[in-house]
């Protein structure tokens, strides 16, 4: 038979969030969440300037929206459907 006890795991928590562009901090609502950014991890590849390299981004909306303006194919839009439950 077996007996368990319960054990209490540390678990890692953003602590913050900084903009890459401007190195704006990117502010928590007031229910604790992050506001609206966006992060992006790339692992590059083979035969790349930055092989076997993983570069980690952070932008903050303000900055994406700078950055995606400057595309000349515009970033394709989907609209997500929220379920409420």
């Amino acid at each position: 038979m077996k007996t368990f006890s319960e054990r209490t795991a540390v678990l890692p928590e953003v602590a913050d969030v900084r903009c890459n562009q401007c190195g704006r901090d990117v502010e928590k609502d007031t229910t604790g969440y992050f506001e609206d950014h966006i992060s992006l991890i790339k692992n590059w590849g083979y035969h790349s300037p930055y092989d076997g390299e993983a570069h980690i981004i952070d932008l903050c909306v303000d900055c994406y929206q700078c950055w995606t303006s400057q595309f000349t194919i515009p970033v394709q839009v989907e609209y997500v459907e929220y379920v409420w439950k």
